[in-house]
């Protein structure tokens, strides 16, 4: 499957290389490179698993399908506004704003246009990869995926608006919403800054979540939280508090991003307080893929996006800044949460895989959702698309390029130590 055009390992560094410049780095009191540790976290995490290491590498599939690098790359669907890094592991349950929870797509960092079919094939894939499953489970997760991608598209069609998916959620989503429905702020609080007042994240733990960033970069995140506050009255929310910033701390999360400019800044009105993430936005790798230049616009962008193609919004997201990189700033919820794909291993006692196959067909059909949201007209109108061939070309496709994926990982796990020289964070 691979091209002579194709060096992952030079890809990767390229990739990862503008977050070791100086105007990214974020450093502790003491002096310690923040952005270095997160970093090492992020190779560390891409060499666990292949699951890992695609969750990681959004970047090089987007070269692949979109260059056309790999076998079954061609596109068998139009080109809508879509989610671009789609795994089983962004979904997940938040309270919308509607107030009601729901089970919808939560990771909108590379959204961007391309092909509706691309959303598919890597869903597919990453079930291919998932750790700990036998091979005909994982087959029956993907295919589950396209079945439920599309038979969706040809039920919804061109209905509208398309709900939320929240009232027919099966097993394993519905106990999530149930475990996650009485989560309060409180405990949410409590949990992340437990001190007296709770006006202070806890920067400890191992790995820790929070640490300490300078006082100039604590700065640069009040700023941006300040500048969220107007952005969210330009798009008419009504705030119940007048919020104040408390504390600021640099945020360790994710795979992908890590190393991404990302604090959390934890606010108070009186007694209550509520936390907010402000994460650097990054262009998208779909455009990037197919040379488009980076947009002036791309935190407003992904804010449109979201607003778009969630069934209900996250209430309390808008663009801001920090320093001149463009952010995303949203308010995080108790009821946040996701599905570990480590769940479904067979250690974990899904011995016959009964919920991860319930759980992959509800992904393809949020997804599906999702596009018919985003583009329905555009689905519809061509004549030669055909949801069922879709999905069983994206199946196909997902089988051959999960091998791809594995021996990218090997790769990567050989070259290693020479990727981190190249970006100087060590041996």
């Amino acid at each position: 499957m691979s091209s002579p055009s194709r060096d992952v390992i030079a890809e990767i560094v390229d990739y990862n290389r503008p977050l070791t410049d100086e105007a990214h780095r974020v450093r502790d009191d003491e002096g310690s490179d923040l952005t270095r540790e997160a970093l090492l976290r992020k190779f560390d995490a891409l060499a666990r698993s292949p699951f890992a290491f695609f969750r990681g590498t959004f970047h090089l599939m987007t070269r692949d399908v979109l260059q056309a690098r790999v076998a079954g790359a061609h596109a068998a669907a139009p080109e809508s506004l879509i989610v671009g890094d789609l795994h089983l592991e962004n979904f997940g349950v938040y309270r919308g704003a509607s107030g009601d929870l729901c089970f919808d797509v939560n990771d909108f960092d590379d959204v961007g246009m391309g092909p509706a079919d691309f959303d598919v094939k890597r869903l597919c894939t990453s079930a291919y990869l998932l750790p700990g499953v036998p091979l005909a489970s994982r087959q029956a997760a993907a295919r589950a995926i396209a079945r439920g991608w599309a038979d969706a598209i040809v039920r919804i069609g061109g209905r509208f608006p398309v709900a939320a998916y929240d009232d027919k959620a099966e097993s394993p989503v519905k106990e999530l919403m149930h475990e996650h429905s009485a989560h309060t702020d409180a405990q949410m609080i409590a949990k992340a800054a437990p001190g007296p007042g709770h006006k202070k994240f806890a920067c400890d733990g191992e790995p820790r979540k929070y640490a300490r960033a300078t006082a100039a970069w604590e700065q640069v995140a009040q700023k941006a939280f300040g500048e969220y506050l107007e952005a969210l009255k330009q798009l008419k929310v009504t705030l119940k508090h007048s919020w104040s910033a408390l504390d600021v701390a640099y945020r360790f999360k994710g795979t992908g991003s890590l190393g991404r400019l990302r604090f959390s800044v934890l606010i108070g009105a009186g007694d209550e307080r509520r936390i907010v993430e402000i994460k650097e936005a990054r262009p998208s790798a779909l455009d990037e893929a197919r040379g488009r230049a980076p947009s002036d616009n791309r935190a407003r962008a992904q804010t449109a996006a979201i607003r778009r193609l969630q069934g209900s919004p996250w209430p309390l997201v808008a663009g801001t800044h920090l320093g001149k990189a463009q952010a995303l700033c949203r308010e995080i919820q108790p009821s946040e949460e996701k599905i570990g794909t480590d769940r479904f291993s067979t250690a974990k006692g899904d011995a016959n895989h009964v919920e991860l196959v319930s759980y992959a067909r509800q992904c393809g059909e949020v997804t599906a959702r999702l596009h018919c949201r985003a583009s329905a007209y555009g689905l519809l109108d061509d004549g030669a698309f055909n949801p069922e061939e879709a999905a069983h070309a994206a199946v196909a496709f997902a089988e051959k390029y999960a091998a791809q994926v594995e021996s990218d990982q090997k790769a990567f796990l050989h070259a290693r130590p020479a990727i981190l020289k190249a970006l100087h964070l060590g041996s």
